[in-house]
């Protein structure tokens, strides 16, 4: 009997050792595991690269964007001290949080439609006479996988086709028709334009170019 009230409550001991979260040692039990900290990608730049990369585009690009895009109607150049004069577009900024936001919307509609993205691919663009100035831009959109595996730069940009309860991944080059050069504007080739949800992004402000000399960003 005596050896049965021991066994009881050397069973009870070590139950209530447990769930205060210790062992039979009196270790104390914790889910809280540090976290390594994450390593740098591969495809990471120095800021000096980086500033050479952007010192290097303002001399060799700039130029003859600028030569290009201001010219008056009647065809003579217009000069930089002209309030008309557009600077070229040197960079563009992104609100982090829509970004996440973004991110996580095209996670949803790709998984809806079972398929993987592979990547996320920038475009250079323009926008409209009459909006912005006309300026350079770009907008991004998710890639899945075309070409062979790994590569990304066979993959195509791809929107979302939603009908009859259902989600289909579709390459943006099946949906539309090339633009006329005359009017700069393509048209989806589907009858029914608004079974197809987009996946690209823009609407990014730019920076006031070129930085004042003692402006704490990339020169």
């Amino acid at each position: 009997m005596k050896t049965c009230k021991f066994l009881t409550i050397l069973l009870l001991g070590g139950f209530l050792m447990l769930s205060c979260g210790g062992d039979p040692k009196g270790t104390p039990h914790t889910d809280d595991q540090s976290e390594e900290p994450l390593a740098a990608p591969s495809t990471i730049i120095t800021v000096q690269e980086a500033e050479d990369m952007y010192h290097r585009y303002g001399n060799q690009r700039v130029p003859l964007i600028e030569t290009s895009v201001n010219i008056d109607k009647d065809g003579n150049p217009i000069k930089p001290e002209d309030d008309r004069y557009v600077q070229a577009t040197r960079s563009l900024s992104m609100d982090y949080k829509e970004l996440k936001q973004y991110l996580a919307f095209i996670e949803q509609e790709a998984g809806e439609a079972k398929t993987d993205i592979s990547g996320l691919r920038i475009y250079f663009s323009q926008y409209p006479n009459g909006k912005n100035d006309s300026r350079a831009t770009v907008f991004i959109n998710p890639i899945m996988e075309a070409g062979k595996k790994g590569d990304i730069r066979d993959d195509l940009s791809f929107a979302i086709k939603k009908g009859n309860g259902k989600s289909i991944a579709v390459a943006v080059g099946d949906i539309i028709k090339a633009p006329k050069a005359s009017s700069n504007m393509a048209n989806l080739t589907l009858p029914v334009q608004n079974t197809i949800q987009s996946l690209a992004i823009n609407g990014m402000p730019w920076r006031p170019p070129p930085p004042p000399p003692n402006d704490s960003d990339y020169q």
